[in-house]
């Protein structure tokens, strides 16, 4: 991230976390859903190993257009005479290094599209969980976890929000299949209250809270990897059950159910997905 922009990512920062509770219905997540994250062989091992999340910079996203203003928003800014670089990607993109996103896919059942679209038809698997166990299992104090259901619209013809943070829950239909869940991170926010009550539950004397506040916000700054972060997680809250690519080898299976047992997930359900199974009837 370039630092020369650290001060105006913090203003951002703080007005998107201010308006995030205020969030229009539709964004907001309910009834606990089915969530799915697809994943390469290695890239599952990474999580096993780690134990860690990783969340990827909005410079990985392969739509050129993700995060970025609608011609809609441009268009009216212009009409107003009020275009300056706020609209422009290349500063867009220098407020969003500050950021990450963990992308779920939401659905009560296994979807085909998504095996395609992650794999490529090479060995995989899918963590399934739900919406609040996928939440909790998130430990890292560093970070406030902003979640929402990303909106699909028309970029030519529909407003996408004027918050430069607010754009990373907006994406064009075309990529509507993808149903997707949204979690960002933002360096400089991290969830007071609950790190408040945290230090009650531990005996940690108030006139040291803010303290130990003021040091994890300024490692939230500190991103492990150039295109991402990773993020503790608590694996035997996060994974439900593991689906392993239905055009995966038997040896693939007997990997995974090994790699589930070395780190003492073993009780973890591992299926190979039936997908393309033909019935005899």
């Amino acid at each position: 991230m370039d630092l020369a922009y650290r001060e105006k990512a913090y203003e951002y920062a703080k007005r998107f976390e201010s308006s995030y509770d205020d969030y229009d219905e539709r964004y907001k997540v309910h009834n606990n859903p089915t969530v799915w994250r697809f994943m390469l062989l290695s890239d599952f091992q990474d999580l096993l190993e780690t134990n860690a999340l990783f969340f990827a910079k909005p410079d990985a996203f392969s739509d050129p257009l993700e995060g970025c203003s609608s011609m809609w928003n441009i268009e009216e800014l212009r009409k107003k005479g009020e275009r300056h670089n706020r609209t422009s990607r290349t500063y867009i993109r220098k407020i969003h290094e500050f950021s990450a996103v963990s992308s779920w896919h939401i659905n009560d059942y296994e979807a085909a599209g998504m095996w395609d679209l992650y794999l490529k038809g090479n060995d995989g698997v899918a963590i399934k969980t739900t919406y609040e166990n996928l939440l909790c299992s998130i430990k890292d104090l560093r970070y406030k976890i902003f979640s929402g259901k990303v909106q699909y619209i028309d970029f030519q013809k529909e407003m996408i929000s004027h918050s430069v943070y607010d754009t990373l829950f907006y994406k064009r239909k075309s990529y509507q299949h993808e149903n997707e869940l949204r979690l960002i991170i933002v360096a400089s926010r991290i969830h007071a209250w609950k790190l408040q009550k945290l230090f009650e539950i531990q005996g940690i004397s108030a006139n040291q809270w803010q303290k130990r506040m003021d040091i994890l916000e300024k490692r939230s700054y500190e991103f492990s990897h150039e295109h991402g972060n990773l993020l503790t997680c608590n694996l035997h809250q996060l994974i439900n059950e593991i689906y392993v690519s239905p055009r995966s080898a038997q040896s693939c299976v007997d990997e995974v159910k090994a790699l589930a047992k070395k780190h003492g997930l073993a009780y973890k359900k591992v299926t190979q997905s039936d997908l393309y199974r033909d019935y005899i009837y």
